[in-house]
């Protein structure tokens, strides 16, 4: 059973991912610019014309549907983060990355600015 990654990561929510040939291609064939992460709405379009795709770009589709849905856990149509969503072009690094680490941020960020003197309901996964 592999042990998970829990390394300390300089950069957690910004890691250095440079722009290719490769990942633009691949955010042209999602639909989403460059500049931006894909929202689950496009990833959820995308994955209704993704069966001519490669293994290796069905496989980050499906990664991104775990990110945008499981980790960040945004509303349907907003984007997600371009940095982190990035990493699905290099399998390996996606697949060992600290998401818990990643989610447990992105909670503990969105729960900071809520008054807790009312009652609150916390959305997305938990």
């Amino acid at each position: 059973m592999p042990m998970p990654n829990c390394e300390y990561i300089e950069h957690l929510e910004n890691p250095r991912c440079e722009v290719t040939n490769e990942i633009a291609s691949f955010w042209e064939r999602i639909g989403v610019s460059v500049d931006a992460g894909p929202s689950s709405e496009q990833i959820i379009k995308a994955l209704k014309r993704c069966q001519e795709w490669s293994r290796d770009d069905r496989m980050r589709l499906g990664y991104l549907v775990i990110f945008s849905g499981f980790i960040e856990g945004r509303k349907y149509s907003s984007a997600t983060q371009a940095s982190l969503a990035r990493l699905v072009m290099d399998l390996e690094r996606f697949e060992n990355y600290p998401w818990g680490r990643v989610a447990f941020k992105v909670l503990m960020d969105s729960l900071r600015a809520k008054d807790f003197t009312k009652s609150y309901t916390v959305d997305g996964f938990i």
